[in-house]
């Protein structure tokens, strides 16, 4: 099967990847066929119809039909977050296949607890890990959750997501290591959080993890893991807060 991934919580990431089997069989991870991505926060309505176009058409990928959709639903800034939901749900209704949702933070965590756990890891796999993902939500804050992993495509959330300022991320609870846009922009995070084991420690506080933003193999990985087990993937976009920009009151009149 193919699936394009759409993720506009950072930058912008778009992807197409074969996966085996129907939807919800999980199995062998997702193969990627064609990828693009930006690194700006701010151009996500410019960059995603020619990224789209391009891996789409690319000759790797544009020999067979989509047959899902899989988006970041959050939390993330307003603007980008809402691009690339209805960039998805548009080429989902284009194309007539469906569109699931995966938090963004998710994807994230599975990324890297496989750094954490698989064979290339730095240091010795850490056994059954908690990763801590916390990621820009800018107004000096970040979007923040604690995961440990569910099997080998997915994560499972130890608490809610939060949105806090950088020095309450330590107060979520201990992990082996951070890992996010958040943790990369904000030092003080990787010195806020307890370690849980010693192979999770270094200089100056706990390691930091890539990726920085979303995975779309990772991404692809924790719908197909979601969808084996029967669950709903609803794309409802996770804001946590009102958005950035507000209609002014009108002026005049009786109110």
């Amino acid at each position: 099967m193919r699936i394009l991934s759409v993720d506009s919580s950072l930058g912008t990431q778009v992807a197409v990847l074969a996966a085996p089997g129907p939807t919800g069989t999980g199995g062998t991870s997702p193969v990627v066929l064609a990828h693009m991505a930006q690194d700006s926060a701010r151009q996500h309505a410019e960059s995603l119809g020619p990224m789209l176009a391009q891996v789409l058409t690319d000759s790797q990928a544009g020999d067979a039909a989509l047959d899902a959709v899989v988006v970041a639903t959050g939390p993330a800034p307003f603007t980008g977050l809402r691009a690339g939901l209805v960039a998805a749900r548009t080429v989902g209704r284009a194309r007539g296949v469906p569109v699931y949702g995966v938090p963004s933070l998710d994807a994230v965590a599975r990324a890297a607890l496989d750094a954490l756990t698989g064979a290339d890891a730095v240091s010795d796999p850490v056994v059954d890990p908690v990763v801590l993902v916390a990621t820009d939500a800018r107004r000096r804050e970040v979007y923040a959750a604690r995961y440990r992993g569910l099997g080998p495509d997915d994560v499972i959330r130890l608490g809610e997501i939060v949105v806090c300022p950088p020095q309450d991320v330590g107060d979520l609870g201990s992990c082996d290591a951070v890992a996010g846009s958040g943790a990369v922009l904000y030092p003080v995070i990787r010195s806020s959080v307890s370690p849980t084991s010693l192979s999770s420690t270094s200089e100056g506080g706990g390691q930091v993890l890539t990726p920085v933003s979303g995975d779309c193999r990772a991404q692809v990985r924790v719908a197909l893991a979601r969808l084996a087990r029967g669950e709903q993937l609803p794309t409802d976009p996770l804001y946590l807060r009102h958005a950035d920009v507000h209609v002014p009151p009108a002026r005049g009149g009786s109110q």
